[in-house]
């Protein structure tokens, strides 16, 4: 099982950030325009460390946070990723 999805960052220097989650080890990669910035390694059960930071950009620059979100059953079970940018709310994307 896997989780894939892309978005855009900046306005003037515009950056595309993919993020990939794979394999029963839940391996998290990160990419900005296609280079590697960030791999997990992955681990079995969850997702750890569930929140990574990083920068993007050159002249233009912006805080990226990628939080993975894995509530145990007894709390509804909810799975998700939830984007930050700028240190504000991005978006939110469904996973699992």
């Amino acid at each position: 099982m896997s989780t894939t999805f892309t978005f855009s960052v900046g306005a003037q220097e515009l950056h595309e950030v993919t993020v990939l989650v794979a394999g029963i080890r839940n391996r998290v990669t990160i990419t900005v325009d296609g280079a590697l910035v960030v791999d997990s390694g992955g681990n079995l059960g969850n997702v750890m460390p569930n929140v990574f930071d990083l920068e993007v950009g050159v002249h233009e620059k912006h805080m990226v946070s990628v939080r993975f979100i894995a509530q145990q059953r007894i709390d509804g079970g909810a799975t998700y990723i939830d984007v930050f940018i700028d240190g504000r709310f991005g978006f939110r994307q469904n996973w699992g």
